[in-house]
């Protein structure tokens, strides 16, 4: 969490965070007592539940905060059908009709948590000593700040909020908090017990907030049991004789008995949702001027973290429409020429591309937006004119730097070339503002495909869902990865089949092809993606374009991850494989690039093989791809590398918007035979064979084979062949080939200490739309993250 707590004075904080309503004014406040903590003044001989109690009594006792109250929660965590999450508040402000009597969290109607800590130094997360790091590196301070986190995070996941405050006692001491999407406003310490009256007057302050202001989300109404809504969303995850089977099949004559069927895994999945103990929520949504109603209770998907997007995915019911759908809230970056994902979804339905979700409506909520980088900007003075801004925080970056302070309002290229140097506490925090988005497709994970050649027939629809966007709306997608390629079972047109689609989600990382792309070169290269399913190119350039080539190789390792972690093959140690080729990375004079083992197939071998060089084979049509399109990448970088060497400008790999096929067929998915005896026809004169060459500048052929990755058609009808075999065996899905216990052969490096050799990623863990790798980066790196947590 680098970077992301800013120190502001308890004034200041309170004029800000805490402004009293028209009319009232601060001498108005009630008479409190001089010795209201004086039970406290020994803080240094009391245990910490000691602490716990007889603060708390104070605060109730003398109706310190009017209309709320202050309960102990930290004798047990919170039951099961909240998630059995572990975690336990030490306590928590709640609303008077809303105090708990268990002991328990009661995660969904903490208004403001609170945490008490014995040990004055070493517990105190933070440092404001002048000329200390606020967040400061001591092993029990960052473990605090950690726990700290964890507790923001669960209040974000469950309820709906803008911001969450915090009051830490530290023995005599106290700090107040701010969080939000963008990181942490703090007040220096102060002893209580020697100014009550600066704690009576915070605690006065926050009991006349509105919930607007105590950073609830009122975009979102609260159900209850009682609520008609409440009773709808019980009704409709009951079991329904009329859902329809979803795995792939012929249908029945008879069989379908309406045109909109209800898959039985969408009912399912709101079902989960419904949890009795879980809250649920009647949400608005922006639908041009007007605002749509969903319903939604607990999230399918969460991503970890807090100074980050924060996204949270639902399976909702849309009221006015009468059906289910998905429904995504976030806190989108907040910048300048940042397309919103719902404008880039509306662009490409209008475009006809298939495979990518259906939107239904999205907007920013009732202008929503962390207010951290605010109280930050204000106290470091913005230079004028800079020219760098501070990286994205979806911009894989795996060491948090940091930059002069950019522009208030910052355009998308200047947020993506953001010098990265370490050291001093310099960097601007990211603007974020509350936005979601629904569309009409529930789809599931990729991780449910059933047998190896469905598995490259949906991969094999979204790269045509890729190839359309390029095509016809002139768009990358700039974030190919496990996580954003889903499965849609669908009724075929002719409605004789249950067919499972590719579907290509997650759009808002995606650019205009005709956009420039800066050309300063960052000391850590700005990279867009999720670090697993980089290319290598993506990985090792500074900077680098996204190219076609990179696209379709980020492809290439979705296929071979799934393929390695739940497919039967020759490798005896999947999981070793995948720790090496997936999560490691290299560091060296400062800069992450990639791994070792990857580099190595993809640049320098051309094949796949193991660590003992000996192929490493599926037996089954999965093979051809890998042979057909691995020699391709493996001249595409030796052509890139001797264009580089010799000084010359590097030729595009892909084709500009003005040479993109004017001949392409109207889209028809793949998989009819008319557009793949198209792309068989344009392919017909190309030959296959290469010739190695000890020269370092690429052969003909080489040259050749580079340019059958400019676009999309050789990958196609690569994968169309393979799909088509007649040689798959249907139960070559084994299962999960990493165990559950796993653990890292090689011990986890600290990077600071690293020199040119190869590492691995530290370990994160949480819900996906997708299986992560076990080891992995934070999702595109924010993420997001802080040693959590997208």
């Amino acid at each position: 969490m680098a970077h992301k707590a800013v120190l502001i004075e308890v004034a200041e904080f309170l004029d800000t965070f805490f402004p009293l309503p028209e009319g009232v004014t601060a001498d108005q406040h009630p008479q409190w007592a001089e010795d209201v903590f004086d039970e406290l003044a020994e803080g240094e001989v009391l245990t910490e539940q000691e602490i716990q109690r007889r603060f708390v009594e104070a605060v109730n006792d003398n109706d310190l905060i009017p209309g709320l109250k202050m309960s102990i929660l930290s004798e047990k965590p919170d039951i099961t059908e909240m998630g059995n999450f572990k975690q336990k508040p030490d306590a928590a402000i709640f609303k008077a009709d809303s105090v708990p009597t268990d002991g328990r969290p009661h995660w969904a109607d903490q208004l403001i948590t609170v945490e008490f800590k014995r040990n004055t130094t070493s517990q105190d997360p933070f440092d404001d000593r002048k000329g200390a790091e606020l967040e400061s590196d001591a092993a029990t301070r960052k473990e605090v700040r950690g726990q700290l986190i964890d507790y923001s995070e669960l209040v974000f996941r469950i309820q709906n909020r803008t911001a969450l405050f915090m009051i830490l006692v530290i023995n005599r001491n106290i700090r107040v908090l701010r969080w939000d999407r963008s990181g942490t406003v703090v007040t220096p310490a102060f002893d209580y017990v020697a100014k009550p009256e600066v704690l009576c007057e915070i605690l006065w302050r926050m009991s006349l907030l509105s919930d607007e202001q105590l950073g609830i989300d009122t975009s979102a109404t609260r159900l209850r049991p009682s609520d008609t809504d409440y009773k709808l969303m019980d009704l409709l995850a009951s079991e329904s004789p009329r859902d329809f089977a979803y795995e792939e099949r012929d249908l029945l004559p008879g069989e379908l008995k309406t045109d909109r069927p209800v898959f039985k895994y969408v009912r399912d999945k709101f079902r989960e949702a419904v949890e009795p103990k879980w809250p649920r929520y009647r949400v608005e949504v922006p639908d041009g001027a007007l605002m749509r109603t969903f319903l939604i209770g607990r999230p399918a998907f969460y991503a970890h973290g807090m100074a980050c997007r924060g996204t949270k995915g639902f399976v909702a019911w849309d009221v006015k429409a009468k059906r289910f759908a998905w429904l995504k809230d976030a806190w989108r970056l907040d910048y300048e020429h940042m397309d919103q994902e719902g404008t880039i979804l509306s662009r490409l339905n209008a475009q006809g591309v298939a495979y990518v979700p259906t939107l239904v409506c999205h907007g920013d909520i009732r202008s929503q937006k962390t207010r951290t980088p605010d109280i930050w900007e204000a106290q470091h003075p913005i230079p004028p004119a800079s020219s760098h801004a501070r990286s994205s925080a979806t911009l894989v970056d795996p060491h948090p730097p940091s930059s002069p302070a950019p522009p208030l309002k910052r355009s998308r290229a200047e947020l993506e070339t953001d010098d990265t140097l370490h050291g001093a506490e310099d960097c601007t925090l990211r603007r974020h503002a509350h936005y979601r988005i629904v569309v009409q497709e529930v789809a599931l994970p990729l991780l449910d495909f059933t047998h190896g050649q469905q598995l490259v027939a949906i991969i094999m629809d979204c790269v045509e869902a890729h190839q359309d966007a390029v095509e016809k709306a002139y768009t990358f997608h700039r974030d190919v990865s496990s996580g954003n390629i889903l499965i849609l079972p669908t009724v075929t047109p002719d409605k004789k089949k249950v067919r499972w689609n590719g579907l290509l989600a997650d759009w808002e990382l995606s650019k205009p092809i005709h956009e420039a792309e800066p050309l300063i070169r960052p000391r850590q290269p700005p990279r867009t993606g999720t670090w697993q399913f980089l290319s290598v190119g993506m990985l090792t350039e500074n900077p680098k374009t996204v190219e076609i080539p990179d696209e379709l190789e980020s492809y290439l390792h979705v296929l071979l991850y799934f393929a390695i972690r739940y497919i039967h093959s020759n490798c005896k140690d999947p999981a070793g494989f995948i720790e090496n080729y997936f999560d490691s990375y290299t560091y060296e004079d400062g800069v992450y690039t990639c791994g070792a083992r990857k580099q190595n197939i993809i640049k320098t071998a051309g094949r796949l093989e193991m660590r003992s060089h000996e192929p490493l084979t599926f037996d089954s049509p999965i093979d051809d791809i890998f042979a057909q399109l691995l020699p391709l990448f493996k001249s595409h970088y030796k052509v890139q590398d001797y264009l580089k060497a010799k000084e010359k400008p590097t030729v595009p790999s892909t084709s500009t918007t003005s040479s993109l096929r004017a001949s392409s067929p109207d889209i028809v998915p793949l998989r009819s035979s008319s557009k793949l005896d198209a792309l068989r026809e344009r392919l017909a004169n190309k030959t296959k064979q290469r010739v190695e060459c000890a020269d370092d500048e690429p052969t003909v052929q080489e040259k050749e084979d580079a340019q059958f990755l400019a676009n999309h058609d050789f990958m196609l009808v690569t994968l169309a062949d393979a799909q088509a075999e007649k040689n798959w065996h249907k139960t070559d899905k084994v299962g999960d080939r990493v165990p559950d216990a796993y653990k890292p052969l090689v011990s986890l490096a600290n990077a600071r200490g690293a020199s040119t050799h190869t590492m691995k990623r530290r370990r994160t863990t949480g819900i996906a739309a997708a299986p992560p790798p076990f080891s992995r980066l934070p999702n595109r790196l924010t993420q997001s993250q802080m040693p959590k947590a997208g």
